[in-house]
């Protein structure tokens, strides 16, 4: 059986499409790699005495054996002359990023050969006398580019060099003799050499999405980005609201590196593959000269030693590239090796925060998905024969609705840029989805259709082609103008009190611009809250009793004192950020960015009603602490579950509210014994725990004087809700009846308000029974049956029916 080298590779390897210059030296050098073959192909023929043997490799004659004996052995393969791979070529960037030699490249190159030609399969297998092995051997390797088995170079190929170090290239077959091992070279390393984008198969979910923060101020992205080109690389961003996540994006690219994000939840999700992750991504980097983004750490797993151990693999295999770290706490020295650079990321003031939601509500309004691309399809134009007919886009990365990013700015930082005529968005439809973004009334009555036509083109994105010019000019006209600026505002302003991590304010922007398109309007205040309210997570919701509010400001009837108690706590709550964080009003001492009330009143006369009232102010969900959750009778337990409902509250925007709260929050006694000891060690945790609560807290009691002195001090909002006069009782009996419930004309609700002292709680239970009595008798509601409920209240509440407080209804009340 005869082997022959088939004809110039170039010509076997070619390619409808002319190659790129970086790719096209990759296959000049790999015609010297088959030039050596060839010559070591004919060396073996000219020595070979039975060529043609078919089962060569699978015996050995004596003959054979003593040919072997006294053979020198070797390919007398001729040593490569010095060469350099063009600048800027695949090679070279290869060379440059790995730390490769000349030598490296033509061992990977010969490692290589085979996935990319399968001719040098047989060729191998035949220069290697064994047709099984079909890839080069480390002695094989080494021949070819003209060295022996004894040579300095085999350590080229050893654990700890460049090659097997970057992962590169991979020694199988460890049980065989160092020289017989086999090279292979990584599909994905492969694939890079070849052009391919495509991250290792292994990554699948575990690389995330990171996008630069927009408004990130300019010395604090060169500050982060020095930090990471220096020394090992390594940066921690300690997060105190800011969007640490894009500040990170934004230093890489200054630093003109592409941001690789790593999902922490997936990570935490695969512990036993974290080391074998970690060689991938820092492979992944290096091919592409990346950066690495990790985070929020708080993500990966909760046990210190497994959490300890995930990041020590990840900072050993990333060491020397650029890895930013960041989260909500500090660095633990038994993470890493190395000492990272700590950088504290504040919290955006009221104007950056405002510019975050412009862009994203811009980008929202820009992406396929809130215009109607299901699942990233587009309407085609013009087909007429299949109508609603649905092709999926494909080609540059404008077609699913992402924006280009530009190197152009001047400040390095890599802003995104939006660029007329790019997005999936089509024609009016995309204009109109701009509009709902920003707010533009102008943009949404132009266009010539009438409303109904608008709705359908928008939610099926017809058009077909890009944006036009009045598309463009209606973006401009609602970014540019006074109104739209003041509806951006707004909208921030109305989840002010919100603490928002960078992706999700862009989840938020997301649903609230698509609820607006849904709805063919702007995107209004109320749109945002519920979307902001969405991104909370599950976890308060096993530990309190969630409340989504219902009423507002215009259904408390208060003293003018006590509603102005209430307006502070959402004031406070709206501008915490900007007073306790930008102006450091509350320095030192580990102290907190919460917000605490107390509501002290009788029982009924509105604490919880006022509670649920500012969390809708603030567009955020009410949590009533269950007691029965917290409170337990062994020693230590309560403080612990104090401790999950506490820091659940600090991770979702929320209004955490202490109903009864001097059943926990008492004033601590004398000791006299050890259930002294450990009442007063709760009270004592308590208010270390509310010193450095970051959330929104309301504690209610209908005994103030209870409640321990020390929480006084610590409370920020104190409201006392009195019994309502005879004023605000009438107000009271007036709003629980409502509009919807007839009324008979013998209705005197003066008479109620002047004569029966009740609080509001018992003036809205008196309104519901007497509601059921008028259903009963299908009849408007009458004042008989308003006095009967009345005197049922009295018994309930223990109070005495008299002739002086029912006056010509006693009678009535007598009998209920």
């Amino acid at each position: 059986m005869t082997y022959t080298a088939e004809p110039d590779v170039a010509a076997h390897l070619a390619v409808d499409d002319p190659l790129p210059a970086a790719v096209d030296a990759l296959w000049t050098r790999l015609r010297a790699v088959e030039e050596r073959v060839r010559h070591a192909v004919g060396a073996r023929q000219a020595k070979d005495p039975d060529p043609e043997d078919p089962y060569r490799g699978q015996y050995l004659t004596p003959e054979a054996a003593a040919r072997i004996l006294d053979e020198p052995g070797g390919l007398d393969v001729p040593g490569e002359k010095p060469w350099q791979p063009p600048a800027g070529s695949v090679l070279d960037g290869l060379a440059r990023r790995f730390g490769l030699s000349e030598l490296d490249l033509d061992l990977l190159l010969v490692a290589m050969a085979p996935d990319l030609d399968a001719r040098f399969e047989r060729l191998y297998g035949y220069l290697n006398d064994d047709l099984t092995r079909r890839r080069p051997t480390v002695g094989l390797a080494l021949e070819l580019c003209g060295l022996s088995g004894t040579a300095p170079a085999r350590f080229r190929l050893a654990p700890g060099a460049p090659l097997i170090e970057g992962g590169l290239v991979q020694v199988t077959e460890p049980e065989r003799p160092p020289l017989s091992r086999v090279l292979v070279v990584p599909d994905r390393v492969t694939g890079h050499l070849l052009g391919s984008a495509q991250p290792d198969d292994r990554l699948a979910g575990v690389l995330g999405e990171t996008r630069e923060d927009p408004t990130a101020e300019e010395a604090d992205v060169h500050l982060a980005a020095a930090a990471a080109m220096t020394g090992v690389g390594l940066v921690h961003l300690r997060s105190r609201g800011g969007d640490a996540e894009g500040l990170a994006a934004a230093a890489l690219h200054a630093a003109g590196l592409r941001p690789l994000a790593l999902d922490a939840v997936a990570l935490a999700r695969r512990p036993a593959e974290v080391p074998e992750l970690a060689r991938a991504v820092a492979r992944e980097a290096r091919l592409t000269g990346a950066g690495v983004v990790l985070g929020p750490l708080e993500a990966l797993p909760a046990e210190p030693s497994e959490r300890a151990r995930t990041l020590w693999a990840l900072c050993a295999a990333l060491r020397g590239i650029p890895l930013f770290t960041h989260g909500t706490g500090g660095w633990a020295p038994e993470w890493a090796a190395d000492t990272p650079v700590a950088l504290t990321v504040p919290a955006p003031s009221p104007e950056r925060q405002a510019a975050r939601w412009r862009h994203a509500l811009e980008r929202a309004a820009g992406d396929g998905s809130a215009t109607g691309g299901v699942a990233g399809f587009t309407r085609t134009a013009g087909d007429d024969s299949t109508p609603g007919h649905l092709a999926r886009t494909a080609g540059d990365g404008s077609a699913d609705g992402r924006l280009p990013q530009t190197d152009g700015d001047s400040s390095t930082t890599g802003r995104l840029a939006r660029t007329a005529g790019i997005g999936s968005v089509t024609g009016d439809a995309g204009a109109f989805a701009r509009a709902v973004a920003v707010g533009d009334a102008g943009a949404l009555a132009g266009g010539g259709e009438d409303a109904a036509a608008r709705d359908v083109n928008v939610l099926a994105g017809v058009g077909g082609k890009g944006v036009t010019a009045g598309g463009a000019g209606a973006l401009d006209r609602a970014v540019g103008d006074g109104v739209a600026t003041a509806g951006v505002e707004e909208l921030a302003l109305a989840v002010a009190a919100h603490r928002l991590d960078a992706g999700q304010l862009r989840r938020a922007a997301d649903v609230a611009v698509r609820t607006a398109v849904l709805a063919g309007r702007p995107v209004r205040p109320d749109d945002v809250r519920a979307a902001v309210r969405a991104q909370n997570g599950a976890g308060l919701d096993r530990l309190a009793r969630r409340v989504e509010p219902g009423v507002g400001w215009d259904d408390l009837v208060l003293p003018p004192t006590t509603h102005r108690r209430l307006r502070e706590l959402a004031l406070r709550a709206r501008h915490r950020e900007q007073v306790l964080g930008q102006w450091g009003m509350r320095p030192g001492g580990g102290r907190g960015r919460g917000v605490i009330a107390l509501f002290a009143g009788e029982s009924g006369t509105g604490k919880t009603m006022s509670a649920e009232v500012v969390a809708a102010d603030l567009g955020m969900d009410l949590y009533v602490v269950d007691l029965s959750t917290v409170v337990d009778k062994y020693i230590g337990e309560t403080e612990k579950n104090l401790e999950r409902i506490f820091t659940e509250a600090s991770a979702v925007n929320a209004v955490l509210l202490f109903d009864e709260a001097d059943a926990i929050f008492g004033k601590r006694s004398e000791v006299k014994d050890a259930h002294d000891r450990h009442a007063n060690i709760e009270s004592a945790y308590l208010l270390q725990r509310m010193e450095s609560f970051d959330g929104i807290a309301v504690l209610t009691t209908n005994l103030r004087a209870n409640l321990d002195e020390a929480f006084t001090r610590r409370l920020d909002v104190v409201a006392d809700f009195p019994v309502p006069d005879a004023g605000h009782r009438l107000a009271l009996w007036d709003r629980c009846l409502g509009n919807l419930l007839p009324r008979a004309d013998d209705l005197d609700l003066p008479f109620c308000a002047e004569r029966f002292e009740l609080a509001g709680g018992s003036i809205r239970a008196c309104a519901v029974t007497a509601a059921y009595l008028a259903a009963e008798s299908g009849a408007p509601l009458t004042m008989r049956q308003v006095v009967t409920a009345v005197a049922q209240e009295y018994r309930k509440l223990g109070r005495l029916v008299l002739e002086s407080e029912f006056g010509p209804y006693l009678a009535d009340a007598v009998g209920a």
